[in-house]
């Protein structure tokens, strides 16, 4: 079959996926985040009971550690702290940051690293589940050093995280009826165990796939890590499911948790020459969102987590902390994002304005 773009049935098909939830089409994307202030923040997190808690003026100048374990592909993860350290800033508070990889022991060394560097807040996130750094948890609150999660819980600590499962909903939702719930269909993200969040939607695709009668799934292809060249990785994994599976049709869709493996797939596809199967993502770019303004390669939806958002509200959490109000040690979550073809071209624009600020603002703290 010849994949059809009809934008008015996709944009359709988009508002009933994310009907089921707090969700938006794309209005959490704001260039900058300038109009992203902190009473439209508190509106957004699923638990009020933290709406109040706002950086306040003058006080306590108050130290906040973040590790800078993000990657060249981690350019979500790079607008998260880029509006965490702009938080912190601007309310008056001191940022102490160390660089690192984007992987779980480099995260971890760059935390406990900071314990010693006389912060009274330490951000924790993003890789590292609560039992892998509890110890860590444990220690600074030993030292006095409150702590806060930052995409990931953290133990007796509140943090912002994403809404994983209700992603994955929304992904499954617009998949099924753009295939009208028939075919095959299979899925890839980073390799199992690296970032759990890629699992559980993994895990929940599968799950809902399960019970279209219609509908199989094929076997997970594993993708890398972050520290590899996910692009080429991603489109090697695609050409060998295209020579497993040659005959047009025969893969209904591919869905890729992780932008850089949706971007190699495309270019396996080109490389082929086949026409026949749809991308759907997860996870904007520059570069993933500049190819779907083009129509280079066939992706036709795409979700995202408002990682601006949680930094946002993970740095007011630690200005609060580190000033000595009471917050309570909940997991907040943000709305998911999601757009089709149509919604490129403007998305694009604001990430783009939303990463040269942020490239601006980190590189005077190492990153």
């Amino acid at each position: 079959m010849t994949i059809g773009t009809d934008g008015r049935r996709l944009g359709k098909l988009a508002a009933e996926a994310l009907e089921f939830g707090r969700t938006s089409r794309r209005s959490l994307l704001t260039a900058g985040g300038a109009a992203l202030g902190a009473s439209a923040l508190g509106g957004l997190l699923q638990t009020a009971a933290a709406d109040d808690v706002q950086p306040a003026a003058g006080g306590k100048k108050v130290k906040v550690g973040v590790p800078l374990t993000y990657g060249p592909f981690n350019q979500p993860w790079r607008r998260g702290c880029w509006q965490l350290v702009k938080t912190v800033l601007d309310g008056g508070g001191e940022v102490v940051t160390i660089r690192g990889e984007p992987t779980k022991q480099s995260e971890q060394n760059a935390e406990r690293a900071l314990l010693d560097r006389g912060i009274d807040v330490l951000i924790l996130g993003i890789y590292s589940l609560e039992s892998e750094t509890a110890y860590i948890a444990d220690e600074a609150h030993k030292r006095g050093i409150k702590t806060v999660g930052f995409a990931v819980p953290v133990k007796e600590s509140p943090a912002v995280v994403e809404d994983t499962w209700g992603t994955a909903a929304a992904m499954g939702y617009f998949v099924q009826n753009y295939l009208h719930r028939q075919g095959t269909l299979a899925q890839t993200a980073e390799a199992r165990g690296f970032y759990t969040p890629f699992d559980m939607e993994v895990d929940m695709l599968d799950l809902m796939t399960k019970y279209e009668s219609r509908m199989k799934m094929l076997p997970f292809v594993g993708g890398g890590v972050s520290t590899q060249d996910e692009i080429s990785g991603g489109r090697q994994n695609m050409l060998s499911l295209l020579q497993a599976h040659p005959e047009p049709g025969s893969i209904a869709g591919f869905v890729s948790w992780w932008w850089p493996f949706t971007l190699g797939a495309g270019q396996a596809l080109k490389q082929l020459g086949r026409t026949d199967v749809p991308l759907f993502n997860h996870y904007f770019s520059d570069q993933l969102l500049d190819v779907m303004a083009n129509k280079a390669m066939p992706i036709l939806f795409s979700t995202d987590v408002p990682w601006h958002l949680i930094g946002q509200k993970a740095g007011q959490l630690a200005l609060a902390l580190g000033r000595g109000e009471k917050v309570p040690n909940n997991v907040y979550h943000v709305p998911i994002t999601a757009i089709t073809l149509d919604e490129a071209p403007k998305a694009l624009a604001e990430v783009q304005a939303m990463d040269k600020q942020a490239i601006a603002l980190l590189k005077q703290y190492g990153g």
